[in-house]
């Protein structure tokens, strides 16, 4: 009877102490993207994000393979990727890795396709750094890929980054007018809805935010603008990536929701988040920038 007590004992401890570490790991990763004061003295070694065609299954069925990558030179209190991955201006699939004390991540996904279309990855490499007197910064970078599938019935099926033929000229026209004409409809219907004076406003596309990694946006500087990207990125994640609050309170997942569109007052004092989910609901998210 003893040792039945003491079996029970251990299992609830056991069970207790997984409870635990589940909730705890859970809350973790629901909090790693966090807005903490950048250390410009660390930068990223490498960081990567890749889109390639590895197979072609029939006539216009074909697989993708989506990979992210980064890497430090120290190993960090916390490192987290996060990659996005639109077809055709419609989220398609998420990736997100989080480790502890590590200086390297990787992370892959296949991806089943049919048909011409626009894939484009977007990443978001962020890392903690923990200094005495509880001192935390944070270390940023961000990567990109794409590319495009061209399929006809007429000729085999055609891939490319960037266009080097008439023909893939010809075919990146057609399709980045279509896709960029339901996304500008889709943006200007949401600017209407919540009455946004977009000439109050710098507009940057989530898919176009990695541009902002090598430049910097108007009137800032290069601190603050990345100071800006890690708000934008912790307000993505909080209100995109993770699910879409509905106003009922429950979440619903963001795939097939439309590109976010990010547009930032020209007095950097806000910027707001609009974008369409699946059903055609409309969301905007406010965030106030404090001014850095």
């Amino acid at each position: 009877m003893k040792k039945l007590i003491g079996i029970i004992t251990i299992v609830a401890l056991m069970t207790g102490s997984l409870l635990y570490y589940v909730t705890f790991l859970n809350q973790t990763l629901q909090e790693t993207i966090a807005n903490f004061p950048i250390d410009e003295t660390k930068k990223y070694k490498h960081v990567e994000t890749t889109i390639e065609l590895i197979d072609q299954n029939d006539e216009d069925e074909y697989t993708l393979i989506w990979k992210t990558k980064s890497e430090i030179n120290e190993k960090l209190y916390l490192s987290h990727d996060i990659s996005l991955l639109f077809e055709d201006g419609r989220l398609k699939e998420i990736l997100t890795q989080a480790k502890e004390n590590s200086s390297k991540l990787t992370q892959s996904l296949k991806i089943a396709g049919e048909d011409s279309g626009h894939y484009e990855a977007i990443s978001y490499h962020y890392g903690q750094l923990h200094y005495p007197n509880d001192i935390t910064k944070s270390v940023q970078s961000m990567s990109y890929d794409q590319i495009y599938i061209l399929d006809s019935p007429l000729s085999p099926l055609v891939y490319f980054k960037s266009p080097e033929t008439t023909e893939e000229q010809e075919g990146k026209r057609v399709l980045d007018t279509i896709i960029n004409q339901n996304l500008q409809y889709n943006w200007e219907e949401l600017i209407d809805y919540f009455q946004i004076n977009s000439e109050n406003y710098h507009s940057v596309p989530l898919t176009s935010l990695h541009k902002y990694g090598y430049t910097t946006f108007p009137e800032l500087t290069s601190e603050e603008s990345r100071e800006l990207i890690a708000q934008t990125w912790g307000a993505i994640y909080q209100y995109y990536f993770l699910g879409i609050e509905k106003q009922d309170g429950t979440v619903v997942s963001p795939l097939a929701s439309s590109v976010p569109l990010i547009l930032y007052h020209k007095t950097y004092s806000h910027f707001i988040i609009i974008f369409s989910s699946t059903g055609g609901q409309k969301y905007s998210v406010v965030k106030n920038t404090g001014r850095f």
